[in-house]
């Protein structure tokens, strides 16, 4: 089988979880990982003005000790390979990656402002996991129990099709969540969350509008849910090929 890595990218302390989650699904997919750090380059334009300074040189220097120090939070024995990106923007840049390197899911942090989840969820054609806040510094990433959202629609299929093909190869256990009919489905799959390592959910947005779609119960569980959330954004398709029976980033 072809080659589909698991991307994560790493910006700091906010995104440990994102760099344990992607050593977590590389592993139970028997994939490499690839750690990403992307870094804010400036351009040098011709000018008779003396060049900039060697700020963008710094720059890289710094994404070379972080992705260093994210290395460090994986385990022995896992093929990794690691990414520093120059980039103008770092949801473009881990998404171009993701596509170059045909990843399988492209992992990221619950960033402060949520902005770099949600415009890689809007446009990325392969899975997309999330990793909240809360985990443990050196501490690896449970898939033990695991749970997929599904209400019946195409985006739920292909979730469900995910979450069954990852707690098959994890050994994981799987939990159909459907929400009852009185009930708001987003509050009660963030209530549910609690008691899961991964809750996988299809999403209906469309490109970069789920962003702002307030109300979106993916756009819920990626701001709210108490664990890791894996979401199968709208572009990704059925793919034999793909580790977890969907579209990889290349495709």
């Amino acid at each position: 089988m072809a080659a589909h890595p698991v991307v994560a990218g790493y910006s700091g302390p906010d995104s440990v979880g994102a760099v344990q989650l992607g050593a977590a699904l590389a592993t139970a997919l028997s994939q490499p990982l690839v750690l990403a750090t992307a870094y804010r380059y400036n351009p040098v334009a011709l000018s008779a003005r003396p060049l900039p300074s060697d700020s963008n040189e710094r720059r890289f220097e710094g994404a070379e000790a972080k992705v260093r120090r994210a290395r460090s939070l994986v385990a022995a024995g896992l093929e990794v390979r690691d990414e520093v990106i120059p980039a103008e923007g770092v949801p473009e840049a881990l998404a171009s990656l993701a596509h170059d390197e045909d990843a399988a899911v492209l992992v990221v942090g619950r960033d402060l402002d949520g902005r770099v989840a949600c415009e890689v969820l809007g446009s990325a054609p392969c899975p997309v996991a999330v990793s909240p806040f809360s985990v443990a510094i050196g501490a690896a990433q449970p898939l033990d129990r695991i749970a997929v959202a599904d209400d019946g629609s195409p985006a739920a299929r292909f979730a469900v099709e995910a979450a069954r093909r990852l707690a098959e190869a994890a050994g994981a256990s799987l939990d159909v969540l459907t929400a009852p009919d009185d009930q708001d489905a987003g509050r009660y799959l963030v209530s549910a969350s609690e008691g899961y390592d991964l809750l996988v959910c299809g999403s209906r947005g469309r490109g970069r509008m789920l962003a702002a779609v307030l109300g979106s119960v993916s756009a819920r569980l990626v701001d709210q849910a108490h664990c890791p959330v894996l979401v199968v954004p709208p572009l990704v398709r059925r793919a034999e090929g793909g580790p977890l029976g969907l579209t990889t980033a290349g495709r």
